[in-house]
Order: structure tokens, then C-alpha cells, then sequence
């Protein structure tokens, strides 16, 4: 029977993405690592809500839901972030008309994308059921909606929404553009400041050092995020059954049993050998296969339920 070799860590909260898989009759690999914190478990689930229960009404200041204040972060520093890189640094970098041109569309495309899915995700469905119906595979209720969202992934506390069938998508696009727009933007940043060496500009400069500033933040914050979703979607797992520990195994006596099925002492001894098991996810088709079930099924189909 083959060893886990898992390395050790401090415990987090949910299997991690180094817990190694295992496939009947061939050599377990590693999923991608993610030991940081996510930044979602940073935000108080007493002032932002979480899986299961709205924010408290403590939290409300003069009568007014704070909650939207994460959404409006997010989105405004997102905003100014597209201003200072396309009113200030590029200018100070395109040298010719050409040059200038090609860099407005690229990062353009990205920040109209970028925050296009983000504003998206805030206020659209996730995919709520239009009718009641049972057992409805990957579907969960929440808080936030009468009725089940179909192919349910999360509640996300930097959106105030539930990420499910319908914006699930759009959220991992959004993920993907952050990081994009941390790494090219603190890359930027770096040039630009080497060139106003040349003719200083102090208001250049400040503006241009908060950009470096936000730039390594949303790096620090939608990397591990991304991380994550990568290796969820890569096995056509989601968020929810990666926190119930659905399709984990570890070892006891030579046989392999779900996770779920240890008591808590043994749950915690074993943590860093638990296992992801294919064979107990239905509707992991290999890696191309999830991929192309994510980005290529139809998903506002009138009687698409997120079954896959």
C-alpha cells in the first residue's frame, strides 16, 4: 500500500490543496499547494456572514448593513488601480503612438473584464432553482436565497453573493484577472519608477508607489484564492465538498476509509495524510475532461441543473 507523502503544516481549516490524490491501480500525484490563508477565512463571519448564517445585527452601524463594504472595496480599489495605470503610468512608459496604442488595449481588456466579472458576480443569480424540485445533485440551500442555488461552490464574503452555477465562471475569470492585474501592474510599477529616476515627478511617484502597494496586496489576497480554484476545478470538485472532505481518504490498516469516518483525535492526527480518491468523485472526468465541462457546458439552459 502506497505512504502519503504529505508534507507537514499548520492545520487549516479544510483539506488542503497538498493533500496527495490517489487513483485505483496508478502512482498518486500531488494537487496544487496552497498553505496560506485564504483570504476569505480572514473576514469576520459575524460582520460579513458565511455558509450558513447572515451577518449578525450587531454589526450594523446606525442601522446600515456593512456587509457591502467588502464588495465596494473591492471594487472601487479595482477601479482606481485601472485610473493611475491608464492615466498615469502608461503614458509615462509608451514611447511611441504604436506602442501606446497596443498597451491601452491589452490592459484595458483587462481591467473591463476583470471588473466586469466582479460587478457580475455581486449582482446576478448564482443559479437559484426555478421550480421546486429533490435531490437535485451539487444543488445547496443558503441563507442568502429562498430557494437552492443549482452546482453551489461558495458563499463569498468579498462579493456579499453565492457563487453557483451561473457565476461560477465569471468569478474564476475574475480570480484570474486579479492576479493578472497584480502581477503585470507591480511589474509596471517597477519599470515606471526606474524611468522617473530620470525627471522626478513626486505626485508620479506617490501615486505610482500606492499602485505598487495595492498591487502586492490583491496578490497576497487572489493568489491563494485562484490557487485553490485551480485545483478544484481541474477535478471537477466544488468548494462545498472540498470543505466537507467529500471525496478524502486516509489510511488505517492498510485500507483506505473516508475522512468523515475518523473521531476528531484521529481526524487531526491523520490530517496531513488524507488523500483525494477519484474513484469517489462522479463527476471527475480527468483533468482535460473538468476543464472542458467547466468552461464549454451550457449553463442557462431552462432545465440545466448543474448535475455535472
Amino acid at each position: 500500500m502506497w505512504q502519503p507523502q504529505g508534507h507537514h503544516r499548520p492545520m487549516p481549516l479544510a483539506p488542503s490543496m497538498s493533500s496527495p490524490t490517489y487513483y485505483a491501480g496508478q502512482n498518486p500525484s500531488k494537487v496544487p499547494e496552497c498553505d496560506e490563508e485564504c483570504a476569505e477565512e480572514e473576514c469576520n463571519p459575524d460582520a460579513c456572514g458565511d455558509e450558513h448564517r447572515p451577518p449578525k445585527d450587531d454589526h450594523h452601524t446606525c442601522g446600515v448593513d456593512t456587509r457591502p463594504l467588502l464588495p465596494l472595496g473591492l471594487t472601487s480599489s479595482a477601479l482606481l488601480s485601472a485610473v493611475v495605470m491608464l492615466v498615469v503610468q502608461l503614458p509615462l512608459l509608451s514611447g511611441s503612438i504604436g506602442l501606446a496604442i497596443t498597451l491601452y488595449i491589452v490592459f484595458g481588456t483587462l481591467y473591463l473584464v476583470t471588473i466586469g466579472c466582479m460587478a457580475y458576480c455581486i449582482f446576478c443569480d448564482p443559479g437559484t432553482l426555478r421550480r421546486d424540485q429533490e435531490d437535485v445533485r451539487r444543488a445547496h440551500k443558503t441563507w442568502l436565497y429562498k430557494k437552492p442555488v443549482r452546482r453551489y461552490d461558495h458563499y463569498c464574503r468579498w462579493l456579499c453573493n453565492c457563487i453557483g452555477l451561473l457565476n461560477h465562471r465569471e468569478f474564476a475569470l475574475m480570480c484570474t484577472g486579479l492576479v493578472t492585474m497584480g502581477l503585470t501592474g507591480a511589474f509596471v510599477d517597477v519599470i515606471v519608477l526606474c524611468l522617473l529616476f530620470q525627471d522626478w515627478d513626486w505626485i508620479s511617484a506617490i501615486l505610482i508607489c500606492f499602485h505598487l502597494a495595492y498591487s502586492t496586496t490583491i496578490l497576497v489576497l487572489a493568489g491563494p484564492i485562484l490557487k485553490i480554484h485551480i485545483g478544484l476545478i481541474s477535478r471537477n470538485e466544488l468548494a462545498a465538498e472540498w470543505k466537507r472532505n467529500d471525496y478524502y481518504v486516509t489510511e488505517r490498516d492498510g485500507k483506505l476509509i473516508p475522512v468523515n469516518e475518523l473521531d476528531d483525535e484521529e481526524f487531526n492526527t491523520k490530517f496531513d495524510s488524507f488523500m483525494y480518491d477519484k474513484r469517489r468523485n462522479v463527476f471527475d472526468k480527468g483533468l482535460v475532461g473538468n476543464c472542458l465541462a467547466f468552461w464549454c457546458i451550457p449553463r442557462w439552459a431552462p432545465d440545466q441543473l448543474g448535475e455535472f
